[in-house]
Formats: structure tokens, C-alpha cells, sequence
């Protein structure tokens, strides 16, 4: 009989064992799952990753141009910062090229845009800058191992916001890098109004350019021309990439305080 009782004890023990890992093993596949799925789907929105390649500067662009108001665009060997005064307004992204430009199309019958890129040119040379009253340009190329395409940049005032207007001769599309700041949210209707981390969305085609999303910086940007498809990615790691489906760009930075939706009610 004592024999039989620790037979039974065993086998119990086991039994509850097993049923105990079963457990645990169905509990981590589906956190895993939770967690997993989300980033599967956001990565097949159509947005294709622009990876920049590297920023290479000729001497005589570097330094402090200013745009009046205490408005300034600094090029620093890893890339542009947007200021006023003391306060950092937006940079480029970090050690990389601020612009990549896309040769492709855009399909626009589905449920969002998707992106078919052909050749992508990824690094970014600027040879020159230029002033013309408080209009700082910023001349050089776009390019790939096999091949280039001329750039523009060009920073102004614009009652009081800073405009980044980028333009490529002969690209399809358009990206520009910002550095990643913490705390990216949407403003609608351009974007959901939520943190956009993780996350590549299509930019709602409103009818006029208007803030698309925020961050800790306390800045607005906005993103133009709002005839074309325009996208925000931001699945990648210290970048968010911002796409426009033409040859222009143009990425408008202000940091005038928005009214809150409580303020703004009637």
C-alpha cells in the first residue's frame, strides 16, 4: 500500500509538472505573439526602409548661418541642426545623410500607397552654401557606388518657423532624416494621436499643409507638398525617415505652442 501511495505522488507531482510548463511554454508563445504580430503588420504598410548612407561635407560649408529672428540651420559634419537661439528646434539625423532619393513608383489603388522602389541614392555630398537675404542654400549630390543626381537644400524663415525645402532633379521620391527625439506623436488629421513609435504610417491627404506630428522638443513639423503621397517611418532605430513622392520635399519646423484640445474647445 505504501508503495502504491508513492507511486501515485510521483506520478501526480509529474503530472502537474508537465501541465505547469505546458502553461508557461502557451503563455510566452502568445506574449510573444502580442508582441511580434504588431511589428509584422506595421512593417508590410508599403513604406519602404531609405536606409541613409554617409554625409560628406567640403570645408567651406560648415558653420552657423542665420536665418534672423534667432532663427539658425548649423551644418556640422553629422548633419544640420535647426535652432532658435539656445533652443534646438530639430537635426538631421545623426552621422548619415539628411536626404536619400528614390527612383520608383507609388501604387494608390489599394487600401494606402505602396512604395516599388528601383535604384535608391543614399549618400549625401554638399559642396557649397550660399546666402540670399535671410534664404541659406546648400548645393551639392545625391548618390549611389554607379551614379548621382543634384541637390538642393534650402532653409528660410517663415513667420517664425523654419522651411527645409529639398529638392532632387530627376528622383521620384524624396526622403528626409530626422534625428529620433522620444515622445513622437501624431496630430490629426495628418496622423492618429498617439505615440508613433515602431510604426510607418501614411500621411492623410489632407488639403493643406498643416502639422503632421510633435515630440519632446515641443516642435511642430509639417510636411509638403500635400498633393503628392507622403509617409512617416519610424521602425527604425535613431531616424525617422520622412517620405515624399516628388522630386520636392519641403519640411516645415516651428515652435509656436499648438492650443491644447481643452483650450481650443468652443
Amino acid at each position: 500500500m505504501l508503495t502504491w501511495w508513492r507511486s501515485e505522488g510521483r506520478e501526480q507531482r509529474v503530472s502537474l509538472s508537465m501541465v505547469s510548463l505546458v502553461l508557461s511554454l502557451t503563455a510566452a508563445l502568445v506574449l510573444g505573439l502580442t508582441s511580434w504580430v504588431p511589428r509584422v503588420l506595421a512593417r508590410d504598410i508599403g513604406i519602404v526602409d531609405a536606409e541613409p548612407g554617409l554625409l560628406q561635407v567640403a570645408q567651406g560649408a560648415f558653420g552657423v548661418q542665420s536665418l534672423g529672428a534667432g532663427l539658425t540651420v548649423t551644418l556640422y559634419d553629422r548633419g544640420f541642426r535647426l535652432s532658435r537661439g539656445s533652443t534646438v528646434l530639430a537635426d538631421t539625423v545623426t552621422k548619415g545623410a539628411p536626404v536619400v532619393a528614390m527612383t520608383g513608383t507609388v501604387d494608390e489603388t489599394g487600401d494606402h500607397p505602396r512604395e516599388t522602389v528601383s535604384r535608391v541614392y543614399s549618400a549625401v555630398s554638399i559642396d557649397a552654401v550660399s546666402r540670399d537675404d535671410e534664404t541659406v542654400t546648400y548645393s551639392g549630390v545625391v548618390h549611389d557606388a554607379t551614379g548621382s543626381l543634384p541637390l538642393r537644400i534650402r532653409f528660410e524663415p517663415t513667420d517664425g518657423r523654419i522651411r527645409m525645402d529639398v529638392a532632387v532633379r530627376g528622383a521620384s521620391a524624396v526622403a528626409v532624416n530626422l534625428d529620433w527625439r522620444p515622445a513622437t506623436v501624431g496630430i490629426a488629421p495628418a496622423l492618429p494621436e498617439r505615440n508613433l513609435r515602431e510604426r510607418a504610417y501614411w500621411v492623410d491627404p489632407v488639403e493643406t499643409e498643416q502639422p503632421a506630428f510633435t515630440w519632446v522638443l515641443g516642435t511642430d513639423v509639417s510636411i509638403a507638398p500635400v498633393q503628392v503621397p507622403r509617409a512617416v517611418d519610424l521602425r527604425q532605430d535613431g531616424r525617422i525617415g520622412i517620405h515624399v513622392w516628388s522630386p520636392r520635399a519641403v519640411v516645415t519646423v516651428t515652435d509656436t505652442p499648438r492650443p491644447s484640445v481643452e483650450d481650443s474647445a468652443p
